[in-house]
């Protein structure tokens, strides 16, 4: 009795074995499968930061061709590789529906109404008149400088328009010409100005059809690292503003004072 009693404790004893082996076994392959997730994750998260930064090294490679080298666009390359084997692809766009950027009091934005790859040719979409919209006080004015010159290289005399809060938004008329290109400065004066928005026109009075302003670059740059992308989009100006100490300088008799 005693015997069948230990063999059937004894069945009990392997049964319970074989269980919790198998318990450890499973358990064992889940934290497996966990730790190679996560490793595998641990592994895009590097990759993507790769990609990131390759992305960012086509954005700089066109910065440094279009500032400091002035490359024109039709001449740099669309794509390019590191040393890392990560390589990146890049769309430059030179045209854009509207601008929109915060002026503090006394500061100024630039906008040129040109191709700066080509700054003698007419744009085929002339611009005869911008609208200017904004946030404000309803104390401040807007201060309007315009720079034009004709495809000929003829430099054109330097004009201002003045614009209280009560004309917000308010419209720059410029030539009733298609082949004069412009330079303009949009001053903020006595107080702080939120969301300048610049749209531009095909006729005077902001009629006719809206039309691209040109002479503002939007980069796109795709980076690759690994199967893993990452997009990097940077927008400036074609070619860099002039500072404002150019255009505001007192001179005295004695001393030059700034």
């Amino acid at each position: 009795m005693l015997d069948k009693i230990l063999k059937s404790n004894q069945g009990s004893l392997m049964l319970m074995s074989i269980l919790i082996m198998a318990s450890m076994v499973t358990a064992a392959s889940s934290y497996g499968v966990i730790a190679i997730q996560n490793i595998r994750q641990s592994i895009s998260v590097d990759n993507g930061i790769r990609a990131y930064y390759t992305a960012e090294s086509g954005v700089e490679d066109a910065l440094y061709e279009i500032r400091k080298n002035e490359t024109s666009l039709s001449s740099m390359d669309s794509s390019g590789a590191l040393s890392n084997t990560g390589t990146w692809d890049r769309v430059i766009t030179k045209d854009i529906q509207q601008l929109t950027k915060d002026i503090l009091k006394n500061d100024f934005w630039e906008v040129n109404l040109y191709d700066a790859d080509f700054s003698l040719s007419s744009l085929s979409n002339p611009i005869k008149s911008i609208k200017l919209a904004w946030t404000g006080t309803g104390s401040e004015w807007i201060e309007v400088q315009i720079i034009p010159w004709t495809s000929t290289g003829s430099i054109g005399t330097p004009t201002e328009q003045l614009f209280s809060s009560a004309s917000n938004p308010a419209i720059v008329n410029l030539l009733d010409s298609t082949s004069t290109l412009y330079r303009i400065r949009v001053k903020a004066l006595y107080s702080d100005i939120a969301d300048m928005t610049i749209t531009a026109h095909s006729g005077l009075n902001a009629g006719g059809s809206q039309v691209d302003i040109p002479g503002f670059l939007t980069i796109y740059s795709t980076g690759e690292f690994s199967r893993v992308n990452q997009v990097v989009r940077a927008q400036m100006p074609h070619r860099a503003p002039l500072s404002g100490n150019f255009g505001y300088v007192l001179f005295s008799e004695e001393d030059l004072i700034k």
